[in-house]
């Protein structure tokens, strides 16, 4: 697939560097430890396009009307076959894919934050298998740009919107160190999740303020430690199992990253604490996959298994400032 659903954008991006990006990255799907997952996808049977609900907490992509039964077992027994299942959940064909995190938590907390996105261009950054692409297609933007730099991520999303076939939808193997390719690109960027993965996380907000349209709007999104005080925690190893967690706010450290980067009008959405209601386990990411519940001391749930701070979220909005007012950019 192309790169030509950006050519209306192509004056604010560095076309050339995101095309040889793309040829490279496509390549990975034919790497001999994901072959499975390319033959999945080779599998899939052509359809029209099936009922589609973007507005249910669980996504409804199909009714078991809409396909024979012989097909509906051989999709539902395909999309196991794609396990484990991390962000969801699903309605697919009748058969409930309850992932690991419910994310819809997360979407329900946040979308009365978020402004109308009705014909605008919108950035998911580590979007794994777009759940949340999925719930802000149901307003209809001009553009949804979800990035992730994983094949099995990518592989879902394929997934996925080969029986929703929704408009305008695209899926990229692109990370976050490729949003310097962006700039004033989009109305709204999403990034949930991701800014403890980097070492560098003023640097990402700055790349997503330079992504933004003047005026835009950034949804932030993290985990975090309690505390009052504008500090934050550096393992000197691992964080709740993760080898590649680097920088855990305190809230009031990540509302000053915020600031630092020249985003303005920085509010809290929300800060609550993470719950085995909300991550866990499931028959769609069972064992070996690990979860919330093994990440944690079973002894005091208030700390990791390495005796930190149990992990909050913190999720954060914040604009560009508009462009009459717009400073230099750092």
């Amino acid at each position: 697939m192309s790169l030509d659903y950006l050519l209306p954008y192509k004056e604010k991006l560095n076309f050339d560097a995101l095309l040889e990006l793309k040829k490279d990255r496509d390549t990975w799907i034919d790497r001999k430890s994901n072959l499975e997952l390319k033959n999945i996808l080779e599998s899939l049977p052509s359809l029209e396009k099936s009922s589609v609900d973007l507005a249910c907490d669980a996504v409804k992509i199909g009714d078991r009307s809409d396909l024979d039964p012989e097909t509906a077992s051989k999709v539902i027994e395909l999309a196991k076959g794609l396990k484990p299942w991390r962000k969801g959940p699903f309605n697919f064909y009748g058969e409930l894919i309850d992932a690991e995190w419910r994310s819809d938590f997360k979407w329900n907390r946040l979308k009365d934050h978020v402004d109308n996105l009705e014909g605008k261009t919108v950035l998911d950054i580590g979007c794994n298998n777009g759940y949340f692409l999925f719930r802000m297609a149901a307003q209809n933007p001009e553009l949804l740009l979800g990035i992730d730099p994983v094949v099995p991520c990518e592989t879902q999303f394929k997934f996925l919107q080969h029986f929703a076939k929704v408009p305008n939808l695209h899926f990229e193997m692109f990370g976050v160190e490729h949003l310097n390719h962006f700039k004033e690109v989009f109305d709204v960027i999403f990034s949930m999740g991701i800014i403890y993965h980097h070492r560098h996380p003023l640097e990402q907000l700055i790349h997503i303020r330079e992504a933004l349209k003047p005026g835009g709007q950034a949804i932030i999104e993290t985990i975090g430690i309690p505390g009052e005080e504008s500090y934050a925690l550096f393992p000197e190893d691992r964080y709740a199992k993760m080898r590649n967690v680097f920088f855990v706010p305190t809230l009031s450290c990540f509302i000053n990253w915020c600031k630092k980067a020249k985003l303005i009008d920085v509010e809290v959405v929300a800060a609550t604490p993470l719950t085995f209601e909300e991550q866990r386990l499931t028959d769609w990411c069972p064992p070996p996959s690990q979860s919330l519940e093994d990440f944690l001391d079973p002894n005091d749930t208030s700390k990791t298994i390495e005796g930190h701070p149990a992990p909050m979220r913190f999720c954060l909005k914040a604009r560009k400032k508009p462009a009459q007012n717009a400073s230099k950019n750092i």
